[in-house]
């Protein structure tokens, strides 16, 4: 009965065989228990689904997705064991935007995760827990990302409504607390004690970890930390401070001393004060690396409790990196737009009893793909919300039964440029943010600025990507605007130029190197018309501010 009523809400398809089903069970009265032992049961009835989602981890530094660097091990064992997907995007290069879309099946404008200011109303219900809690699952999440489980009050700088959004449709809803560095963002190895107080119920547990985000390898404990350190570096900015006199304990690679480098150089007082060098970025680099070794050891431990456990054979385990991160190669570091580098996502499905182990699937698929592929796993039937679709006839190999987009699409929603206007430069002194006193006092009127061109949710449109295997093509149809409320403008003091279209031939240059948008008219046209219609196609949800005090996410 709880089926007949879930898919006569979720999927409209369902109701008149479900009411078929009805009248021939009150015609013929009730099946014989030996005729119902004799059906075979649903997988969902006897499988359990493990979800790791790991923030801002790019897929190629993962061994198994051509790393030479040897920083995981444990994932590239476990992408033997699963089924791996080589080109999955995201919807978005923020965390809980692009999340939402994996929970949902739905592009953020449907889901509505489209500000930092949205309330819990706001945002779409019918998500990948409250579906498994109605088939019986009991549901579990041990988060370490603190947009997972933090808000702000932007009046008083307190936190208010921890898990608010997320934690909808747990029963238990876990998160990391800070260890001696102040951060959340460490291994949540609490999911390790459920597994074993809860091994005996089908469950469905959600794993998240934020060890890899900025400030690099912060809470990644030693030996590991500087582990791809480059043989007797010292770090620029411990060589150019940029408040001399700060404490000198190594937290990983500062947040702001990231967000004073542009372009190769980095600024203090809006002048370039030195030229990296390349063992400055492997530096950086190999501290985002030690955050790799590191969650990768915690996964490790993570499959060998589940073999103890005796639970391998009976659970599904889906891994996925939410987004990923830039780490130079467009002149930046840290997640600020749609290039591959922070929307590709590495994604593998391990199957009970490692079905299809070893498979990799070329064809591109999208983080909205992900919620009807484990439905129809576990023969759920999809909620008639989600617009993505099942990867299994890929996983099964009948690809031209696979009714997914040939085409992904992306919002670059300008939740950094919001954040620095609304919180993270509003509470300096809090903080201890790294910033000069000349910076501090030109933030006041770049703040005004921020707030008079984008406050209130009044986001910049038509900033948005279409993408293929093949071509990536971008459009910024307020690419004026984008110049004037740039960060990089800002700490630079130089105005930087922001193209209004960019194509990319991911054939030849992955990295997305040279815009080929001149060169290719036609491909424009072509990607520019279906970015179009689904641009016009998916303007429901919009920003809406809630009267009163503002409750905004931590971010970064």
């Amino acid at each position: 009965m709880r089926q007949f009523f879930y898919r006569c809400c979720g999927n409209k398809s369902w109701i008149l065989t479900s009411v078929a089903i009805l009248l021939i069970f009150c015609s013929n009265g009730s099946v014989r228990a030996s005729e119902k032992a004799s059906l075979p049961r649903e997988k969902h009835e006897y499988t359990n689904v493990i979800m790791i989602s790991v923030d801002i981890l790019r897929a190629d530094h993962l061994g198994a997705y051509g790393y030479k660097k040897g920083v995981s091990p444990q994932l590239d064992k476990l992408a033997t064991q699963s089924v791996l997907f080589e080109n999955s995007i995201a919807h978005s290069y923020l965390t809980p935007v692009a999340h939402m879309s994996v929970i949902t099946g739905q592009y953020p404008r449907q889901h509505g995760m489209v500000s930092f200011e949205v309330t819990r109303d706001d945002v779409a219900k019918r998500t990948l827990p409250e579906i498994m809690k109605y088939y019986g699952y009991e549901t579990a999440a041990v988060a370490s990302s603190p947009e997972f489980f933090m808000r702000y009050d932007t009046e008083s700088g307190k936190i208010v409504n921890p898990k608010d959004i997320f934690s909808r449709s747990f029963d238990y809803y876990g998160r990391t607390m800070p260890d001696e560095t102040g951060s959340t963002r460490v291994n949540p190895v609490a999911a390790l004690n459920w597994l074993k107080a809860n091994k005996d119920k089908k469950f469905f547990l959600w794993i998240e970890t934020g060890m890899l985000h900025p400030p690099y390898s912060q809470t990644v404990p030693q030996p590991y930390k500087t582990k791809f350190d480059p043989p007797a570096y010292t770090p620029f900015y411990d060589r150019f401070p940029i408040r001399p006199g700060r404490e000198t304990i190594d937290r990983g690679v500062p947040t702001e001393a990231l967000f004073h480098v542009y372009k190769g150089n980095y600024y203090l007082d809006f002048e370039p004060v030195y030229r990296l060098e390349q063992k400055d970025v492997d530096f950086i680099r190999g501290r985002y690396d030690a955050g790799v070794y590191y969650t990768d050891m915690f996964i490790g431990e993570l499959m060998d409790t589940l073999d103890a456990l005796k639970l391998s054979g009976r659970t599904l385990v889906v891994f996925h990196s939410i987004h990923g991160e830039s780490l130079g190669e467009h002149d930046y570091f840290f997640h600020h737009d749609v290039y591959d580098t922070e929307i590709k996502a590495a994604l593998m499905f391990r199957f009970p009893g490692k079905e299809k182990a070893g498979m990799r699937i070329l064809r591109q698929t999208q983080g909205v793909d992900i919620l009807p592929t484990i439905l129809d796993y576990l023969q759920i039937p999809l909620n008639h919300e989600a617009q993505g679709a099942s990867m299994m006839p890929l996983i099964n190999g009948n690809e031209a039964a696979y009714k997914g987009s040939e085409y992904a699409f992306v919002d670059r929603l300008p939740w950094w440029e919001y954040v620095l206007g609304g919180w993270h430069l509003e509470h300096q002194s809090e903080r201890e943010a790294q910033y000069t006193p000349l910076e501090i006092q030109k933030m006041k009127d770049y703040r005004l600025l921020l707030q008079e061109k984008i406050g209130g949710g009044q986001y910049p449109p038509q900033c948005i990507a279409i993408r293929t295997n093949q071509w990536k093509l971008i459009l910024r149809g307020k690419s004026a605007l984008l110049e004037q409320i740039s960060w990089w403008n800002f700490i630079s003091g130089i105005k930087f130029p922001v193209d209004s279209v960019e194509l990319f031939d991911l054939a030849s240059d992955p990295m997305e190197q040279k815009n080929v948008a001149k060169e290719n008219p036609e491909v424009v046209e072509k990607l520019k018309a279906k970015l179009l219609e689904w641009d016009a196609a998916n303007k429901i949800n919009k920003p809406k501010m809630p009267a009163g005090r503002s409750l905004i996410i931590p971010y970064p």
